[in-house]
């Protein structure tokens, strides 16, 4: 009989860094009372929810606007 394959090892989730600015981050701390572990699950129930209403198209307006916000700058810091 055929022996199962081992299943990969490791973290289920990836993990991901977001800067928040500090207003943002003080109204959520605020709200999860300035525990750490209620802010990330706080954090992540957002991000869910939006990504759950969001469709495809929706979601890569987001990229562009990330890319005209960098080019924007770039433009600024030359004729600084």
């Amino acid at each position: 009989m055929a022996r199962k394959p081992k299943k990969k090892g490791g973290a289920r989730y990836k993990r991901v860094v977001l800067s928040l600015p500090k207003r943002l981050y003080y109204v959520l701390n605020g709200i999860a009372m300035g525990d750490e572990r209620k802010l990330n699950r706080l954090i992540k129930g957002i991000l869910e929810d939006k990504l759950m209403e969001s469709t495809v198209a929706e979601l890569e307006l987001y990229l562009g606007r990330g890319e005209e916000e960098e080019e924007e700058e770039g433009e600024a810091q030359e004729q600084a």
